[in-house]
């Protein structure tokens, strides 16, 4: 039995919503107008999954008095996104770089040994230095 039901909306932090919009319709993907505005910008990922990129002012009001880690300089997570074929992959992460995007490079036995079970990943990191990880499955 699933512990949580459909659909995923993961919430990050931004400090330019028209430029994370201009990213991700850049890569192909569908802003949801009613869920975004000028703090908000509402991604669509997959069917079901979607990401909220929102100001700081915005962001603070869900963490309280915690503060937002500066994700140019520290990793807080990595989110992977299935992206079909080997070719998927490449073209996503290619565009992503020329958007401004950065590659984060994995180990070489690791590309290996998931070259022989036929994965193959790449590491993004957006321009505001959440890290997205696309690959095949």
């Amino acid at each position: 039995m699933a512990l949580f039901s459909q659909p995923v909306f993961l919430n990050l932090p931004t400090t330019d919503t028209e430029r994370i919009r201009e990213f991700w319709t850049a890569l192909g993907a569908d802003i949801l107008e009613d869920f975004s505005d000028d703090d908000t910008v509402c991604v669509e990922l997959t069917d079901s999954t979607y990401v909220m990129y929102m100001t700081p002012g915005s962001y603070t009001d869900y963490i309280g008095e915690r503060e937002i880690a500066d994700c140019i300089t520290t990793n807080s997570s990595l989110m992977s996104l299935i992206a079909g074929d080997h070719a998927a992959v490449d073209n996503l992460a290619d565009r992503a770089l020329e958007l401004g995007a950065s590659e984060v490079a994995l180990p070489e036995d690791m590309v290996e040994d998931m070259t022989e079970t036929g994965m193959h990943s790449r590491e993004i990191v957006d321009p505001d230095g959440h890290q997205w990880e696309f690959v095949t499955a």
